[in-house]
């Protein structure tokens, strides 16, 4: 830890936790309080119940959240119906009252809002009561979605569906606002902050801090261009349509009719839900591509290190507003050269033409066409390779994320001690020159 930097206990709010796991963001809320722990400082997890969280003294499950069936909640075991939508998306009274006594036991000198996703803004009114700052760390949109349109994360399927909504949006939520408005934002991407501000949150409490990943579990790997022999693309992510694996087989199969090429093959790695995996193995098997297409499953993060470093071209085919993946940044940090999908923060890391490609989404024409600009390029599949490299290494490591999170959260509570707010938009080009000087 910094001289200038002292101890803090810290208070973080998290929908799930490890071993509870149903994406990246839950482990890597666990990475960052074991770092900050690390560096010295108290952290305290806050988050649902289960007969596996950790019982170490500092982990709570306060949140009415039964993790031991997270499928019900996180991946669409029980429908919504209006009460789920009030108690999952709006308020629960009994999070509410476990939160708010959970705080006033701790005295954290600070809380942290890392995803609330599914578990209400409770968490926030809750923290809202006590002499602390209250920050959030939206990776998506589920504090835009909790606090100003609650319809971001509710299908509408019916008029009376849609005037309820209305009512929650227009009736209910400008309540919430008032008392769960977090006193920080600290976005994973400029993206996501915007996002933010777009809705009246003031900038200047507001700042992206992006993320990091473990260079050394990640490490480079000097390419030899792959010439004639068979191309290996790797895709790699939770399996959903959103992550858009679908376009990925549908830009081999177009690769695969071509003469003028040398031959693919595809590698993908994730799971996914029974009715979506059925979906893809039906698209292979449609188009023709079995023999070329392969599904491995989920691999564990090491292995995942090992399939990037040993693959040709890795295809980040994102069709929702992704965030701002670590995935992406541990890929390029193996030097695997990159193509990439323009949604959301992803243009954030990846600059077309020096440290991958970009091509827009849910496009496999233009998939296809920058797999031929590869192939026919050598120096600039080694210029991506080296560059995007170097850019983890000099922008995106976990250490350096680590650093801003610490400043960040250090100039918060000092603010917060001398009656004031922190001007984060001041603060950004000092905790991290390299982002955003």
């Amino acid at each position: 830890m910094s001289e200038s930097i002292e101890p803090l206990t810290i208070a973080l709010i998290c929908n799930l936790y490890p071993p509870y796991i149903v994406g990246g963001n839950e482990i890597l809320a666990r990475d960052v309080a074991e770092a900050l722990r690390a560096r010295g400082h108290t952290v305290h997890i806050l988050t649902g119940y289960g007969e596996q969280l950790p019982r170490d003294g500092f982990t709570h499950g306060v949140l009415d959240i039964n993790l031991d069936r997270k499928e019900d909640l996180f991946l669409g075991g029980l429908p919504l119906t209006a009460a789920r939508v009030m108690r999952w998306k709006i308020f629960n009274t009994r999070t509410y009252r476990n939160v708010r006594a959970t705080l006033a036991a701790l005295r954290p000198d600070m809380v942290i809002a890392w995803n609330l996703y599914q578990a209400s803004m409770s968490p926030l009114a809750a923290a809202r009561g006590g002499d602390w700052p209250v920050v959030a760390h939206p990776a998506d949109k589920w504090l835009v979605a909790g606090l100003w349109d609650v319809g971001l994360q509710v299908p509408v399927h019916n008029r009376k569906q849609q005037m309820a909504l209305t009512l929650l949006r227009s009736g209910v939520q400008p309540v919430v606002r008032r008392f769960a408005m977090p006193d920080y934002v600290l976005a994973v991407s400029e993206f996501i902050r915007q996002l933010h501000i777009a809705r009246g949150f003031p900038a200047e409490q507001s700042l992206a801090t992006y993320l990091g990943v473990p260079a050394d579990m990640f490490a480079y790997r000097e390419r030899t261009f792959p010439g004639e022999r068979p191309w290996r693309l790797v895709f790699a992510a939770q399996l959903w349509h959103g992550k858009g694996p679908q376009v990925a087989i549908e830009a081999v199969a177009r690769l695969r009719a071509r003469n003028d090429i040398p031959p693919v093959m595809l590698d993908i790695y994730g799971s996914g839900t029974d009715n979506f995996m059925a979906f893809l193995h039906k698209k292979i098997a449609d188009l023709g591509v079995g023999d070329v297409v392969r599904v491995h499953g989920f691999v564990p993060r090491a292995q995942l290190a090992r399939v990037f470093q040993e693959g040709d071209v890795y295809l980040f085919c994102s069709i929702w507003d992704e965030p701002f993946s670590g995935g992406l940044l541990e890929a390029l940090a193996t030097g695997i050269p990159t193509i990439a999908t323009t949604t959301g923060g992803t243009p954030e890391a990846i600059r077309d033409g020096e440290n991958g490609l970009l091509v827009p989404p849910d496009d496999p024409a233009a998939l296809e066409q920058a797999l031929v600009r590869l192939m026919h390029d050598a120096d600039l599949y080694h210029r991506l390779s080296q560059n995007g490299a170097a850019d983890v290494r000099h922008r995106w490591t976990f250490d350096r994320y680590i650093d801003r999170l610490e400043r960040v959260y250090t100039a918060i509570v000092q603010a917060h001690r001398r009656g004031e707010r922190a001007n984060l938009v001041r603060l950004a080009a000092q905790v991290a020159p390299h982002i955003h000087g």
